[in-house]
């Protein structure tokens, strides 16, 4: 069953974006290293979701002092993930209150020296799950790691996503 046979349209989540949305039109995305968060307030029927490339922006120190960075720079997850928390707020929607789920990091890059920090999809899996364990949030659904690429499709008006892998070896999906 494909989950976007029933609906015209959707919107398709490149790396580096990020989507707040209460339409009920699904989002699909494809991660390798970059990992996935949605989230979705059953209460209000609003849902976000971010495809972020890197773990941490390195120079926010510089940027911000102290403070969790607020900035729409969804490349990095640390950046995304507090976009969305405060943008939630915003709405009177505190992230304790949402369902939340991680995807993707995925070590579909072969690297000749891997960093001592792991591979960048590991290295974000870890800095999602960081953010997450500092704000006392439990996961409804975590699908991290591996070695294949996935197609995500998200439902945001539900709060469902459906994960399809990928044919690294083929670089092609069904």
């Amino acid at each position: 069953m494909n989950p976007l046979d029933k609906y015209d349209r959707y919107y398709f989540l490149h790396p580096g974006q990020l989507l707040i949305t209460k339409d009920p039109v699904p989002v699909v995305t494809i991660l390798g290293s970059c990992i996935a968060v949605t989230i979705y307030s059953p209460h209000t029927g609003l849902s976000g979701i971010f495809h972020a490339m890197l773990p941490e922006h390195r120079i926010k120190k510089n940027i911000i002092a102290g403070h969790p960075p607020v900035s729409p720079d969804p490349e990095y997850v640390d950046f995304a993930f507090y976009y969305l928390k405060h943008r939630f707020g915003e709405s009177g929607i505190s992230l304790c209150n949402t369902s939340m789920m991680l995807f993707g990091g995925s070590d579909v890059l072969r690297t000749v020296n891997p960093s001592k920090n792991g591979t960048v999809g590991r290295q974000n899996i870890l800095m999602a799950r960081k953010i997450i364990d500092r704000e006392l949030i439990t996961l409804a659904c975590e699908d991290t790691g591996g070695n294949n690429g996935r197609k995500i499709v998200y439902l945001p008006h539900e709060g469902k996503a459906y994960v399809h892998y990928l044919d690294n070896a083929a670089g092609i999906f069904e």
